[in-house]
């Protein structure tokens, strides 16, 4: 329901903004004649009589209000729709003490076999071994975590 709401607000915000641009565009131009005057300056004149300048100046106010009003209102409702899907995951519930452990004395065999064998092909190869054991833990966790989460409901 609110994505309708929030395509509507959409779809109404950028009227306005046409709404506005059109409106400044229809008015009558100081001396020099610029944009305005290029563009239909005084077309509006011919349909509004003599209080040309007063409704489009009010146009202009209104519509601005408008705008800003409208933009807030989406804001707003972006941020909600926002807190409402963000799911905090605890990372102490993906990574348990356990495994944590596990990587710590991981690190610290390789250093040893790194002293023990002298060679750097050793102790690649053995942290290899130990990354993929503890990437099938991780993604065990994960996978074991994602079951349990529940998407939010829009």
């Amino acid at each position: 329901m609110s994505t309708l709401i929030i395509s509507l607000l959409t779809l109404v915000l950028l009227l306005i903004s046409a709404f506005i641009v059109l409106i400044i565009l229809m008015q009558r131009t100081s001396q020099s004649g610029g944009m305005g005057a290029a563009l239909g300056g005084g077309a509006a004149e011919s349909a509004f009589g003599s209080e040309t300048n007063n409704i489009l100046t009010k146009g202009t106010i209104y519509g601005t209000i408008a705008f800003f009003v409208v933009s807030l209102g989406l804001y707003l409702m972006y941020q909600a729709q926002a807190s409402n899907r963000s799911d905090v995951l605890d990372v102490t519930t993906l990574i348990s003490a356990d495994e944590s452990e596990a990587t710590a004395e991981t690190v610290t065999q390789v250093v040893e076999s790194i002293y023990s064998e002298g060679t750097l092909g050793a102790a690649v190869e053995s942290l290899e071994t130990q990354a993929t054991e503890l990437e099938s833990s991780v993604t065990d966790a994960v996978e074991a975590t994602a079951t349990e989460v529940v998407p939010a409901a829009n």
